[in-house]
């Protein structure tokens, strides 16, 4: 993003930051546990829809994530996952996909 000047005014307001580490478990921020994100996009198909993943969404919120078909290989499908206000969680199956997988974090 550095190399165009949106993209360094992006990085340089804050507004975009980038984290290395395992993206099974999202991204808490210091210091706003339990606040959560309104919205999530994973970038990297996951074995399933993670717990941390769906903790930190917010109610009501949504997280759009490519999920490995149970029969594994790369039949992958995108699903969007919606929680209401009171908590309740609804998965639906969107679309077939293929992305990388979700790893885990350098060491």
């Amino acid at each position: 993003m550095g190399k165009s000047a949106e993209g360094r005014a992006l990085l340089g307001s804050g507004r975009v930051r980038f984290k290395v580490g395992d993206g099974r478990k999202g991204w808490e921020e210091p210091g706003e546990e339990g606040e959560g994100w309104d919205a999530i996009h994973v970038g990297a198909s996951a074995a399933e829809v993670h717990e941390e993943l769906l903790k930190q969404l917010r109610s009501p919120g949504r997280m759009f994530i490519p999920v490995d078909d149970e029969k594994g290989g790369w039949s992958q499908h995108i699903w969007c996952v919606d929680k209401d206000g009171e908590g309740r969680v609804e998965r639906t199956k969107l679309f077939g996909v293929r992305y990388v997988p979700l790893t885990d974090a350098p060491k």
